[in-house]
């Protein structure tokens, strides 16, 4: 009997165990949702460049109405001076679709296929809600409109 009485008691344990090791990890851990924003195809400033601008963003529910940004731009041509990448002033515009506030961030986006120089990024101040972001220049391009969630 007491064989049998340790056997379910080990067998209880062991579920026991399985049980415990497949739960959720803990509620504690944050959520971060991470989307691409489309190309904008643009002119670049300099002597004939041109290419494209993307980004990514990430939202966390450990800082809700905020949005991480970050751009990346890819530019082919010749710069001015020469021996410099290829470079254009970029705006993010964003909307609240949801509470209806407004605002926007500049930077200069750079880049070119061999040279990778820093990636500018920042933290917007959307609030939380559906935020509509458009990526513009300002050269002649094709704005790219991105669609996200923020906490």
């Amino acid at each position: 009997m007491t064989s049998l009485r340790n056997s379910v008691l080990v067998s209880g344990l062991a579920v026991a165990g399985l049980i415990g090791a497949a739960s959720p990890a803990a509620a504690d851990q944050t959520q971060d949702r991470w989307v691409n924003l489309r190309d904008t195809v643009t002119v670049a400033d300099g002597i004939a460049c041109g290419g494209r601008i993307g980004g990514v963003t990430v939202a966390t529910d450990s800082l809700p109405g905020q949005l991480y940004i970050r751009l990346n731009a890819t530019f082919v041509g010749i710069s001015a001076p020469p021996g410099v990448v290829c470079s254009v002033l970029a705006t993010v515009g964003w909307r609240n679709l949801e509470t209806g506030a407004t605002g926007s961030w500049s930077t200069v986006a750079a880049g070119s296929p061999v040279d990778f120089p820093a990636e500018p990024n920042t933290h917007l101040q959307t609030g939380s809600g559906r935020v509509e972001l458009t990526l513009t220049t300002t050269r002649p391009h094709l704005p790219s409109v991105t669609a996200v969630n923020v906490y």
